[in-house]
């Protein structure tokens, strides 16, 4: 049986991670930029250079993700559903219909599409808090969210990022070996381990998975 202790330090731990992802793909300029990276750094042990060209790292951060050019991969659901040209579209819809069930909206409405992956992590969060301040309450909100709207793009985003990444060095930073460690790498690699640990784990608690496993004892 799991320690009461070592899992609530490890919940903690993970949305402390999920806060700092949050806040790194919502970065508006280096400064949060290295802030969001440093804490992810932290938290998963995997401690960025001293000498990380943030003014480099926000400009392939924009390339990746802002723009003004259109960018090779939108941090957005909708980039990646049956109409890829469409900004707003069912994804977003979806997305924003779960918002309003926890009684949350995105600020400045239609501003920032609904399905932008800094909002999606702050639900997931909210979904986590909610369920921590009533743990009788059915996990389906928070196992649907990611099962049946996140992991059905974030593979895809995943994929287009680290395809994207500049040629040339291992980390995909451009500059000397010295400056290879890539704080959007380190962001992107920490985003698909998070994903990869949730829907396993999911999965293994699933009513099916646990007929089967009866079913095989």
């Amino acid at each position: 049986m799991p320690d009461s202790h070592t899992g609530k330090r490890a919940e903690i731990a993970d949305n402390e991670t999920l806060a700092a992802l949050r806040d790194f793909f919502a970065a508006t300029g280096a400064a949060d930029l290295r802030d969001a990276a440093s804490r992810i750094a932290a938290a998963t042990g995997s401690p960025l250079p001293a000498e990380t060209d943030w003014t480099t790292a926000e400009y392939l951060f924009n390339r990746l993700f802002v723009g003004p050019a259109a960018v090779p991969a939108p941090p957005y659901a909708s980039a990646y559903g049956d109409d890829e040209s469409l900004l707003m579209g069912k994804p977003a819809q979806a997305a924003r219909q779960a918002y309003r069930s926890m009684g949350l909206a995105v600020p400045r409405q239609g501003t920032i599409p609904d399905d932008h992956l800094a909002f999606e992590l702050d639900a997931v969060l909210a979904l986590r808090s909610l369920a921590e301040a009533s743990p009788s309450s059915p996990a389906g909100p928070h196992a649907a969210f990611i099962t049946d709207h996140m992991a059905c793009w974030l593979p895809r985003f995943i994929q287009a990022v680290r395809a994207n990444l500049p040629s040339g060095t291992a980390e995909g930073m451009p500059g000397p070996p010295e400056h290879t460690v890539c704080p959007v790498t380190l962001a992107v690699d920490t985003l698909a381990a998070w994903l990869d640990e949730e829907t396993r784990s999911m999965a293994a608690s699933s009513p099916h998975s646990q007929n089967t496993n009866s079913k095989e004892e």
